[in-house]
């Protein structure tokens, strides 16, 4: 799903940028960070399974990821 909603916002992003456009951008963008918070919220509830320390080195090797896509 999320896959679906990051093309339509890039695709919006080739449009013209109305208010209408720029509005349903705006969603999109919530729609994410409340997906994004979920996950987190996920990752939490691993972390009590897995043990916050394994879970803090997952944490960290996903951030060098991120590190290196900037």
């Amino acid at each position: 799903m999320n896959n679906d909603i990051l093309k339509l916002y890039k695709q919006l992003d080739d449009m013209e940028q109305t208010r209408e456009v720029i509005q349903l951008k705006n969603q999109i963008k919530e729609t994410l960070y409340q997906n994004l918070r979920m996950h987190f919220f996920e990752l939490s509830n691993i972390g009590r399974v897995i043990g916050y320390d394994e879970l803090q080195i997952e944490l960290k090797k996903a951030i060098e990821l991120l590190e290196m896509q900037k």
